[in-house]
């Protein structure tokens, strides 16, 4: 693959790496973002917006559940519900993708280019990315490091 340089390279589409992404492209900066995944990071894809579709999908089945024991102020009385776990599943993986399309809809409008796979410095301003068809070499004059946390126990407060 031939070799990509830019002014800017972010490692990392998660809220982070996608916002600084856009705004360098924004103000005509050359940017590159590497993602391993879709973009949107943990919260869009498999954390608080996943979460809260299934809690919001289980609260109105609630309140249907509410209404099917005949304890609806209003006299309203419907029939007991059930649930379609595959079509809630699907519900929530719908928004989910529309979110992720958002992302990258809005790196694409702002000019960044995305290489999907997994970057590996080699020296401080060179990574290899390992993508599906084979390794690209990406040269930046800066790079962000855009690429989450993970949570680390202490002692006196274990999980």
């Amino acid at each position: 693959m031939k070799e990509i340089s830019c002014k800017l390279l972010v490692i990392g589409a998660g809220p982070g790496g996608y916002v600084c992404a856009i705004r360098a492209g924004q103000l005509g900066i050359d940017t590159v973002i590497v993602e391993a995944g879709k973009p949107g990071g943990t919260c869009l894809n498999v954390g608080c917006i996943p979460s809260k579709a299934l809690i919001h999908a289980a609260e109105e089945f609630e309140k249907l559940s509410h209404m099917a024991g005949g304890k609806s102020p209003l006299g309203i009385t419907v029939a007991t519900p059930s649930l379609d776990l595959a079509a809630t599943i699907a519900w929530k993986d719908g928004i989910v993708s529309r979110l992720n399309n958002g992302v990258a809809g809005l790196l694409k409008k702002a000019g960044v280019k995305t290489v999907h796979g997994w970057a590996t410095f080699r020296d401080g301003k060179t990574v290899a990315v390992e993508t599906e068809i084979g390794v690209q070499v990406i040269r930046a004059e800066t790079v962000v490091i855009a690429t989450g946390s993970a949570p680390v126990e202490l002692p006196s407060l274990p999980f």
